[in-house]
């Protein structure tokens, strides 16, 4: 088929017409807007002066009411005056009412002068009330000269004036009102006269410009031909166009069948010329899209003139699919067409750039899992599934334990290393239909379709739960790292949000119970989650509300007796529910980031209170405290200059402070630690490791910090009266600490027999209930004065 451009009929070009030919339509026009333009002329006129008539009218009618509510006011005065009586005085309120509505009325209809007036007037009326009610209250006392002198100096002048500005503006609007109409009759009868007149010319020259007209149609005919040329030039352009375009062109008749094929669909999809002719274009739609092609292009057939555009993936000549934006118009009707042209664009390119966007929008760029986004509409989907079909979900919410120490200590590349390994592990745990997710940072979410019962659920943690107790293997090390699993399934009314929020709450108690554990949420965990989350609150204005309290548990010389130190113990003072010792709010102060203010109010008001006791006390050597500094305080980067501060704002001796460190925080990150220790040393501080014995058994770091003491956790001092292994334990403790030139402090001290064996194996320094429980400040001042505590008498054998 030979597709060509044909010209529509009746169109003109632009050709050698005569002048008049050209100016005739443009005369006609004008002839017939010309007369509209007087007719809408007439009508304007007539309109606004009508208009203006009747605004003066209507104002002079609203001041003319105003003026008899003036006289009304004054008349209703003066009956006052001789007859006072309260319908007397409501009548006249009355009136005033009324007239503040008229000049109101004016205000809204009048001008910008009409509103100065109103408002002026208003003004002065206001005034003259105001002397009314004192001139009536002067009446109602009996005092009729000074009712008469308010009158004649308040009342009359405001009177006065009202009335005279209102007079002066009705009778303005009146002559106003009757000079418009006098306009008006005058502009009407000068309608009268011109429009016979104006419609005689018009009508003269439509004549003229309807003969120009006649005589240009003639010319027209020879136009024709120069358009044709015309034509026959834009086609040879259009198939230029068509054949420089990267586009495929195609035109296929109504039953599908290809008419036309353009040149690109040699050079882009390297078919032979021709070989589309006669073929269905369905043929060349990938099978998978046809369902799509049939709907598209049945509602293309149907809609005459309409262009609409579907991707679709198109075979070209060597079997290749490409995706493609096909662009349809339905031309059946176009004489120079006769059928429904086609136009495809290969988009591969944007359809994967946009199926990466799609991916970074919708899945975790380091694990390649689900993103949030994703798992929660995945969520949705699957509750609806399950509500349809009367089954169950299972989500279960995983945190790895410890991660933070290892991202911290060995990096974040071994800590992304990490997170892979677990996304690898995980998605080994579950079936190809189920749904492995990453949240964010080391938190990951199994989402479980068709789940019979918690038991379904708790055989996938238990599977997790496996594969990680073996070893992950990074940056040339092995580590375990467990997972606390919290687990939901769905009920009746259950949506993404409130399951994940009950797998969440279940991870958290896990977590709360030890860690490397699953535990499937119940009720009672949102109890327990809500009484956290008030403690939380709670915890955080304690310090501002003077609720935290130090106690003091002396230390003693094990030799003499002598109180030479003192532990510095948190308590809080809850206003509800009491004093609350540490174990109940530092983990939650250590998880939420709290522990560093209350931690730095501790070091600051032990300094501060140690300080005056040694000014109070005084002693040689001075007084020491201690002071625990938790995991998370220890982190801080500024922890060495908030000691050094302290120090300084309290005025207490650097020698005489001991901060205590656990075992645990200083292997978290050995040389970070000691980077920290020997700042702290370089204070003048003493350094102690606390509850020693109770965490990593490498002792090769004792040699390598700047420590001054060991702490024997009272998990050992309880049993060495009774000899076995405690024994062996803590005085291998004191045999290696004294090689290193560390002191010794026993802790958990109860009996007498206790404190003879240590005092007997040469530990230096003890505390216990046997000496003391941790007192209120005003209780530790009198223990203070004694300097010595009551000692055992006996040495143990």
């Amino acid at each position: 088929m030979a597709w060509r451009v044909v010209p529509a009929e009746g169109s003109l070009t632009r050709g050698q017409t005569s002048p008049v030919g050209r100016l005739a339509p443009i005369g006609l026009a004008i002839v017939l807007v010309l007369l509209l333009a007087f007719a809408l002329l007439s009508a304007l006129l007539t309109y606004q002066v009508g208009s203006a008539a009747k605004q003066a009218s209507s104002l002079s009618d609203i001041f003319n009411g105003a003026r008899y509510d003036v006289g009304a006011e004054e008349s209703l005065e003066r009956k006052y005056r001789l007859e006072p009586s309260p319908e007397v005085r409501g009548r006249h309120a009355t009136a005033a009412s009324s007239l503040v509505s008229a000049l109101g009325q004016a205000h809204d209809l009048g001008d910008a002068a009409d509103r100065a007036l109103v408002d002026s007037v208003l003004t002065t009326h206001r005034q003259y009330l105001s002397a009314i009610e004192h001139m009536f209250a002067a009446v109602d006392a009996g005092n009729i000269e000074l009712a008469t002198k308010i009158d004649g100096e308040e009342v009359d002048p405001s009177f006065a004036d009202i009335e005279t500005r209102i007079d002066g503006a009705a009778n303005t609007h009146r002559a106003l009102a009757e000079n418009n109409l006098n306009k008006l009759a005058t502009v009407q009868a000068s309608v009268l006269i011109a429009t016979p007149i104006v419609f005689i010319v018009g009508l003269g020259l439509l004549v003229l410009f309807w003969r120009a007209l006649q005589a240009y149609r003639k010319q027209a005919i020879l136009a024709m031909t120069n358009e044709t040329a015309a034509i026959a030039r834009r086609e040879r352009r259009f198939r230029a166009l068509v054949h420089s375009s990267s586009d495929v062109v195609m035109i296929c008749a109504a039953d599908g069948i290809i008419t036309y094929e353009g040149p690109t669909a040699q050079s882009a999809w390297g078919y032979a010329v021709g070989a589309l002719l006669d073929t269905p274009i369905a043929e060349l739609v990938h099978p998978d899209d046809h369902a799509a092609w049939r709907d598209f292009f049945g509602q293309l057939c149907g809609s005459p003139g309409a262009t609409r555009s579907a991707e679709l993936r198109l075979r070209n000549a060597g079997g290749v699919w490409a995706e493609s934006e096909v662009t349809l118009t339905n031309m059946l009707a176009d004489p120079a067409v006769l059928g429904l042209v086609a136009t495809a664009r290969d988009v591969t390119e944007r359809k994967a750039f946009e199926t990466q966007l799609t991916r970074q929008a919708l899945y975790d760029s380091l694990t390649l899992l689900p993103n949030r986004v994703l798992l929660r509409d995945r969520i949705e989907q699957t509750l609806s599934r399950a509500s349809r079909l009367k089954t169950k979900i299972g989500v279960l919410f995983l945190d790895l334990d410890n991660f933070k120490a290892i991202n911290d200590s060995l990096g974040h590349r071994v800590g992304d290393e990490l997170l892979t390994q677990a996304a690898t592990r995980l998605r080994s745990c579950v079936r190809e239909e189920s749904t492995v997710a990453r949240l964010g940072g080391d938190e990951f979410v199994i989402l479980l379709e068709h789940v019979s019962s918690e038991v379904d659920a708790v055989l996938v943690a238990e599977r997790v739960e496996k594969q990680f107790s073996k070893p992950f293997k990074l940056a040339g090390r092995e580590f375990v790292v467990t997972t606390s699993i919290g687990i939901a399934l769905s009920d009746a009314g259950h949506d993404a949000e409130k399951i994940m929020r009950d797998a969440d709450i279940a991870m958290y108690s896990a977590k709360g119970r030890g860690k490397a554990q699953h535990i499937v949420f119940n009720a009672s965990m949102q109890t327990d989650t809500l009484a956290r989350l008030v403690l939380e609150n709670d915890l955080r204005h304690a310090i501002e509300r003077h609720e935290l309290r130090l106690h003091y548990q002396p230390i003693v010389r094990l030799d003499t007796g002598e109180v030479t130190e003192v532990e510095a113990l948190l308590r809080w003072e809850h206003p509800t529910r009491g004093l609350l010792a540490p174990m109940v709010f530092i983990p939650l102060a250590e998880e939420t980031g709290l522990i560093v203010t209350i931690g730095g109010w501790v070091l600051n008001e032990a300094c501060r209170q140690v300080a005056a006791w040694q000014a109070d006390f005084p002693r040689d050597p001075p007084l020491t405290v201690s002071v625990n500094l938790s995991p998370r305080q220890f982190q801080q980067p500024n922890l060495v200059q908030q000691v050094g501060q302290t120090l300084r704002e309290t005025g207490l001796d650097a020698r005489s402070l001991k901060l205590e460190i656990t075992e645990g925080t200083i292997m978290r990150d050995v040389e970070t630690t000691a980077a920290a220790l020997s700042g702290l040393k370089a204070l003048g501080v003493q350094l102690a490791v606390d509850d020693f014995g109770t965490g990593y058994s490498s002792l090769s770091y004792l040699s390598r910090l700047p420590l001054d003491i060991l702490k024997i956790d009272r998990s050992f001092v309880k049993g060495i009266d009774r000899g076995g292994e405690d024994t062996a334990i803590v005085r291998a403790i004191i045999s290696m600490a004294k090689s290193l030139h560390l002191s010794v402090t026993g802790e958990g001290i109860e009996t007498a027999e206790q404190a003879a064996l240590l005092r007997k194996w040469a530990c230096d320094l003890g505390q216990g209930f046997y000496y003391s429980r941790p007192l209120e400040a005003a209780s530790l001042e009198a223990l203070l004065g004694k300097i010595v505590l009551p000692r055992d008498q006996e040495e143990v054998a």
